[in-house]
């Protein structure tokens, strides 16, 4: 998609239109990605979201066979079988490529529909696998993966049922509820294996990347995170070009570039407003430094 289009927040609802998916209960679904074959629960990427968009709804997409190259939160991650990764609401995600024959199932629910299934908040984030999870990439068994989609299937199947049946919403309630917790299982074990493998480093600039998020739209100074974190500005960055060749202030002016661009495509917002949000101190300052990264005014890139 030409980065003139800039990126969209899409509802879940959005996205499964976009898809083509109709007659889908709203809060939660399942799909299947299957680029070699194609039947009524199937889609092809015949015309790829490949830009970077944010949700309202959770997803977990579940790698069968193939690969895909995605970011989370300007992290890029690839995908082969057998591994998991999961896109929160505040993350900005991408899907930047998928190899022929990709073949993959992918379960969207929107967050109100944990407690509906009796999960609690607490114990979402015991997982360690929703908004502050150091890694949103999961890999599993083959063993646990056949497990897993088995559970995914009872949720498509149910979900696509024409005619409600009696207890239906019950089961798709209670087999939702044993999915995550089996997720939620797994990312506890990697966690815990992370925890022994990863350097001091590399936790520091997982620890960066998630309070980044949290705060850019009022902190741009390297200075500060680098106090929340505990150490000195000149620290931060030299590690963080060490470890993914972009350093703290670059990672800062990309967060707030992205958020930037999804904000200036909602139309009701003026320049003025989206400046605010993002904690300029005016219109002018916001439209110099957005133009000093992307090489146009706020306003000619809202330019159809």
């Amino acid at each position: 998609m030409d980065d003139k289009t800039g990126i969209l927040t899409h509802t879940l609802d959005q996205f499964l239109e976009k898809i083509g998916f109709t007659g889908l209960t709203s809060d939660l679904n399942v799909f299947t990605v299957n680029e070699q074959e194609k039947d009524s629960c199937e889609f092809v990427f015949d015309d790829p979201i490949l830009y970077p968009f944010r949700a309202d709804y959770v997803s977990f997409i579940l790698v069968i066979r193939g690969e895909m190259i995605v970011k989370v939160n300007l992290i890029e991650y690839t995908l082969k079988a057998n591994d998991i990764i999961v896109f929160t609401p505040n993350d900005i995600r991408q899907f930047v490529s998928v190899s022929t024959g990709f073949y993959s199932k992918s379960v969207n629910f929107k967050p109100d529909y944990l407690s509906r299934a009796g999960i609690h908040r607490k114990n979402v984030e015991a997982m360690e696998f929703m908004p502050l999870s150091s890694s949103p990439l999961l890999k599993v068994p083959e063993k646990d993966m056949e497990l897993l989609l088995k559970m995914t299937d009872i949720l498509a199947t149910k979900n696509s049922v024409a005619t409600v049946q009696a207890y239906q919403e019950e089961v798709m309630l209670n087999v939702f509820a044993g999915f995550i917790y089996e997720l939620g299982s797994h990312y506890k074990r990697q966690q815990s294996f992370e925890e022994i493998k990863v350097t001091r480093k590399e936790e520091l600039v997982m620890r960066f990347m998630k309070i980044l998020p949290l705060h850019f739209k009022t902190v741009r100074s390297v200075q500060v995170y680098a106090s929340m974190l505990n150490i000195s500005p000149k620290y931060l960055s030299h590690t963080l070009k060490e470890i993914t060749g972009k350093t703290a202030g670059d990672f800062i002016d990309e967060m707030v570039m992205l958020e930037a661009k999804v904000l200036l495509n909602e139309p009701q917002l003026s320049v003025a407003q989206v400046a605010g949000m993002l904690g300029f101190s005016d219109q002018f300052f916001f439209s110099s430094y957005f133009k000093k990264h992307y090489g146009q005014s706020p306003s000619s890139y809202r330019r159809p």
